[in-house]
């Protein structure tokens, strides 16, 4: 009973928090909206890196990691929800990413029309505005391949652990999720 007591007010208190930093990152929206400069840009994006932090370790506080680490070393079987849990834990943002992406569309046609645009530049003079065109438009295509990287790395992440784990799960690849799961509990980074 006042284990049930303390894990609900420690979820109060991270709920709270959660909170109070989402309002925090829409103030800082707002102020990036009414004063458009680098610094406040700087300042949202730290903010929202703090709020997916607190929401990796809020998720994470609500999974049963301690009972899963020790199924694990024990090579115990694992249950659909175990199996769950180290789905979410491991490639669930991911799949969450995957699920809730919408501009992957925008993305492929935002890269066909800078390419074609690049394409443009061979029938073009190679003089100094020629060639900070082209630049330019190398930057833009930079930032929209980083965008469908990432998005096709998350996919592929999420295919490849659905496909190690639709088998048995030798005493290797026990150890191994065991391993993912000890680093979990200890990093501030997963």
């Amino acid at each position: 009973m006042a284990q049930d007591d303390r894990q609900s007010r420690e979820r109060q208190a991270r709920d709270l928090q959660l909170r109070t930093s989402i309002r925090k990152t829409l103030d800082l929206a707002a102020q990036c909206s009414a004063n458009e400069t680098s610094d406040n840009y700087e300042f949202l994006e730290v903010q929202v890196d703090e709020l997916e932090a607190q929401a990796r370790e809020a998720s994470q506080a609500n999974m049963e990691l301690n009972s899963l680490l020790q199924k694990l070393i024990d090579v115990s079987p694992l249950t659909p929800a175990d199996l769950k849990t180290l789905e979410l834990l491991i490639v669930g943002d991911a799949e969450y990413y995957i699920k809730y992406e919408s501009e992957l569309d925008e993305w492929k046609n935002q890269l066909r029309r800078t390419l074609d645009q690049i394409a443009n530049l061979q029938n073009s003079a190679l003089d100094v505005d020629g060639l900070m065109h082209a630049r330019a438009l190398c930057r833009e295509a930079h930032e929209v391949l980083a965008d469908l990287v990432f998005y096709f790395d998350a996919k592929e992440r999420a295919t490849k652990f659905k496909a190690a784990t639709q088998g048995q799960i030798d005493a290797e690849g026990y150890h191994f999720l065991a391993e993912i799961v000890r680093e979990t509990l200890t990093s501030d980074k997963m």
